[in-house]
């Protein structure tokens, strides 16, 4: 019975925490506002260690693939899985970095602690949290380096090996995303959402520690500031300053040789490379 208990608290307190997140998710990113929720979830989640599986992932490519057609399920694995990863890096980082930049804490996102949930179109939309480490008792430490250590760095890892794509191409994919959550998420909710300023994430003298430490760490992740972090950090290498003052991938995502697919614009270096 103490045992049953201890569950239904750890649970509600996951509960809990994804409320929170939730809560502070902008309008700009309400697309992934639930990608976090506690508990196992119903009979169609997917433990993410499954997907080390080669059937399980090529089954859960397939569902992705459904709504596309023949020309998706005949392309190259490669261009496939960088446009999966897309939907499933979304989904993770806006609570992801909603929780660090807004709360100044992690969640428990350790990719094998996970399981993931598909919309009806197969799409990535939910993470579902341990109740176990809903207190952050085996969270990754503050800062999007965690984040890098415990989840995407076995994300890629298992990609590469499924289907040979080369790290670089999902680090890309990664860093965009991430960088454009966190500039969304750099002001205080409710003051000019998403405006694009990197150093909106220094946090105020009134800031708590944990969330000044956290955006700090999110800061050199992604290359805003110098430092050591940057120098290390796979996400900053990834991406390269632009004229227009976006960052812009230093390598193709290849979802141009998918047709009907809409091009990464202004991100793209292809584009970028033939416009010289």
């Amino acid at each position: 019975m103490t045992g049953r208990i201890a569950a239904e608290v750890a649970s509600e307190v996951a509960a809990q925490v994804a409320a929170e997140v939730a809560a502070q998710v902008p309008a700009s990113l309400a697309a992934y506002r639930d990608g976090v929720a506690a508990g196992p979830g119903g009979p169609g989640a997917l433990p993410l260690g499954a997907l080390r599986d080669a059937d399980v992932f090529d089954a859960t490519l397939a569902a992705f693939g459904a709504g596309f057609g023949a020309t998706f399920r005949n392309a190259d694995p490669r261009v496939r899985v960088s446009y999966w990863s897309q939907y499933y890096l979304a989904a993770l980082a806006t609570p992801a970095l909603t929780a660090l930049v807004r709360l100044g804490r992690p969640l428990p996102l350790a990719f094998d602690a996970l399981s993931l949930e598909l919309d009806a179109a197969g799409r990535p939309c939910r993470f579902r949290l341990p109740a176990e480490g809903a207190g952050c008792a085996a969270c990754p430490p503050p800062g999007l380096s965690g984040l890098v250590e415990a989840h995407l760095r076995p994300f890629v890892e298992l990609c590469h090996a499924r289907c040979g794509i080369a790290p670089r191409v999902l680090w890309g994919n990664a860093a965009v995303i991430l960088d454009h959550v966190a500039r969304e998420l750099g002001t205080p909710l409710g003051e000019g959402e998403g405006n694009g300023a990197g150093a909106a994430l220094a946090c105020p003298a009134t800031c708590p520690a944990g969330r000044a430490s956290a955006c700090d760490d999110v800061a050199a992740c992604l290359g805003w500031r110098t430092g050591p972090g940057c120098v290390r950090s796979p996400l900053a290498q990834a991406l390269s300053p632009a004229a227009s003052g976006c960052r812009r991938r230093r390598v193709c995502c290849l979802r141009h040789r998918l047709p009907g697919v809409p091009s990464c614009g202004a991100l793209c270096p292809v584009a970028c490379a033939a416009q010289r």
